[in-house]
């Protein structure tokens, strides 16, 4: 049987729902949840590796934003771990992986991840420019509420305050938008079939998990 291209996206739609829904499952029982927890950023990687695969049309400005994305979700990281005048006071564990200046290298992909989906989520059903950032921007904010009381407790990351404080979510919002508004900036068209699905999954994990953790 000739798999078509809608064929290969329809199965590796499946394929990532099985590995958070798996994460689910693991991390929901008390033997494997630490192992699990663990191998979030290789799932994080496998996510992100697969959305860049999907993407089209590629060009050079396409990897430009992309570069610059990640560059600024990290360095912003960067920023608000060692002031805690950004996000606020926080600090992050071992479990997302290797850190360079305190902030997990994986944070960097897993800002990509979500600005994409956002963005690309809002483009879908809105067209104006300016109110696609904005429910982007919004969209970022609704996913970081339902994942950090569930990353808190997991021990991913530590607040100082032991609960975001307000300015986590104003800030999200606001660098949310500036990292998307190099979508229309540098006139970057998104065609991606994981797009909106790897987004709705990762709202799902942490979803879920909300009520199991």
């Amino acid at each position: 049987m000739k798999l078509t291209e809608s064929k290969i996206a329809f199965l590796t739609r499946i394929f990532l729902a099985a590995i958070y829904l798996i994460g689910v499952i693991g991390i929901s029982i008390p033997s494997l949840s630490k192992l699990y927890v663990q191998i979030t950023p290789i799932t994080l990687m496998i996510s992100a590796l697969l959305l860049l695969a999907f993407h089209e049309p590629w060009n050079r400005k396409t990897i430009l934003a992309f570069l610059l994305i990640a560059a600024i979700g990290f360095f912003i990281e960067v920023f608000g771990v060692s002031t805690g005048k950004i996000f606020g006071a926080y600090s992050y564990s071992e479990i997302l992986g290797p850190k360079v200046f305190n902030v997990p290298l994986i944070i960097a992909l897993n800002w990509l991840i979500l600005v994409y989906g956002a963005y690309y989520i809002a483009s879908y059903f809105f067209q104006p420019p300016l109110l696609r950032l904005a429910i982007g921007g919004l969209l970022l904010v609704v996913f970081d509420l339902i994942m950090e009381p569930v990353a808190i407790e997991l021990n991913m990351w530590a607040w100082e305050t032991g609960t975001p404080p307000l300015q986590n979510y104003i800030v999200w919002f606001f660098a949310g938008v500036a990292m998307m508004s190099l979508f229309p900036l540098f006139k970057i068209r998104l065609k991606n079939p994981l797009a909106s699905a790897l987004f709705v999954y990762l709202v799902l994990f942490f979803g879920i998990l909300n009520f199991i953790v």
